[in-house]
C-alpha cells in the first residue's frame, strides 16, 4: 500500500528497538554489609532463575546500584546472573587532592558499569547544580564502559504549577551541555524521569502523567539535537517514583516509559523480582501490539531526505521498499 512520509513515521516508533532497564537505587541502605550480602545473595538466587530472560536482547537489562561500600559485595556475588552494578554518584576529577570524592575511573576499575547522576537527593540535599552534574557526566563518560543515567524531575510545586516541561528542559539542557549525538545514539546515557513528589512518598504518577512527561523530555532532546537525528526516538527514558510489583504493568504498558528505576521496593528481593517480570511481561505485550500495526512493504510516494529518516535502518527514496525491523519484503 502507499503510505506517505507522515504516515511511515505513524506506523513505526524506535520505541520497538528500545530495549527496557529496570535499576535498583539502594540509597543508604542496608546498615551493614551482612544484611548487604543477604540481600545480594537473595537477588542471585532468584535471578538465576532469570537468566535465560536476562540474556535475551528483548528482555530488561537489570542494574543495581548499592552504597559504595557493598559494591565489591555486589559484583562477586552477583557474577553470572546478569545483574550488572553501578555506583550512586561519582567525582567530577581523575585523581589528586580531592578528599571523600570518587572517580569514575575507579569505579569502573571496581567491576561498575552504570552510575547514576542528579537525583533529586543530590539537586535538594547537597547543592548539586546541573552544572556540576554535567561535569561529573563528561568525566563518567571518558570511561568506555560507563554509562549514566540522569535523573531529572520536577517538585510538586512545580508540577501543579504547569512548569514540568519547563523544568526538565532545563535539567536536560544542563546536564547534556557538550553531550555529542554520538554518545547519545550510542546509548551512553539513559534519563530518569522521577517527579519529585513521588519519590518515597507513595505517591505515583499516573501511567498517563508519566507519558506526558517522557513525551515532553522527547521534545527536548528534538529541540536540542535535531528533529530527525534519531536521538529523541533512541534514548531510553526510565520512570521512577515510588515504583512497586502493582504498578509496573501499567506505566511499562506507556509508549515511551522503557523502565524503571526503583527506590525502596529494590531492598526487598521478591518485591524487586517482580517488578522485572512486570516490565518484562508489559513491555512484551506492548511490542507485540506496535509490531502488529507494522506494515511488511512501505511504499513512500514522495522523495525522502534519507538525512529525514529517524530511524536507523536502510532508508531508500522514492517508490521504493522500506525494510523496518528485518521483516521480510
Amino acid at each position: 500500500p502507499a503510505a506517505t512520509s507522515t504516515a511511515l513515521e505513524q506506523s513505526y516508533t524506535p520505541s520497538t528497538l528500545r530495549r527496557p532497564i529496570v535499576a535498583g537505587n539502594w540509597k543508604l541502605n542496608p546498615s551493614t554489609k551482612s544484611e548487604a550480602r543477604t540481600l545480594l545473595k537473595l537477588l542471585a538466587s532468584n535471578f538465576l532463575n532469570h537468566r535465560d530472560k536476562l540474556s535475551s536482547p528483548s528482555s530488561p537489562e537489570v542494574v543495581i546500584f548499592p552504597p559504595l561500600p557493598y559494591i565489591s559485595d555486589a559484583v562477586q556475588i552477583l557474577e553470572g546472573t546478569g545483574i550488572m552494578i553501578g555506583a550512586q554518584n561519582s567525582g567530577s576529577q581523575e585523581k589528586g587532592a580531592y578528599t571523600g570524592e570518587v572517580a569514575p575511573s575507579m569505579l569502573a576499575s571496581a567491576g561498575c558499569s552504570h552510575v547514576l547522576l542528579g537525583h533529586s537527593e543530590r539537586r535538594t540535599i547537597y547543592g548539586e547544580t546541573d552544572s556540576d552534574i554535567n561535569a561529573r557526566l563528561h568525566k563518567c563518560l571518558e570511561q568506555p564502559s560507563l554509562k549514566v543515567i540522569l535523573c531529572i524531575g520536577e517538585t510538586l510545586q512545580e508540577y501543579e504549577s504547569g512548569m514540568l516541561a519547563q523544568v526538565v528542559d532545563a535539567q536536560l539542557r544542563g546536564g547534556l551541555e557538550g553531550v555529542s549525538p554520538h554518545a547519545l545514539l550510542q546509548d551512553r546515557v539513559i534519563i530518569a524521569y522521577e517527579p519529585v513528589w513521588a519519590i518515597g512518598t507513595g505517591l505515583v504518577a499516573t501511567p498517563e502523567q508519566a507519558q506526558a512527561a517522557h513525551l515532553a523530555i522527547r521534545d527536548t532532546m528534538k529541540a536540542m539535537y535535531g528533529e530527525y537525528s534519531g536521538v529523541a526516538e533512541t534514548v531510553r527514558i526510565q520512570y521512577g517514583g515510588s515504583v512497586t510489583p502493582d504498578s509496573i504493568a501499567e506505566l511499562m504498558g506507556e509508549a515511551d516509559v522503557d523502565g524503571a528505576l526503583v527506590g525502596g521496593a529494590s531492598l526487598n528481593a521478591d518485591s524487586f523480582t517482580r517488578i522485572f517480570d512486570g516490565a518484562t511481561s508489559a513491555d512484551a505485550t506492548k511490542k507485540m501490539g506496535m509490531i502488529s500495526y507494522l506494515p511488511r512493504e512501505l511504499v513512500a510516494m514522495e522523495v525522502l531526505a534519507t538525512k529525514k529518516c529517524s530511524w536507523r535502518e536502510s532508508c531508500l527514496v522514492g517508490k521504493k521498499s522500506f525494510s523496518l525491523l528485518g521483516l521480510s519484503h
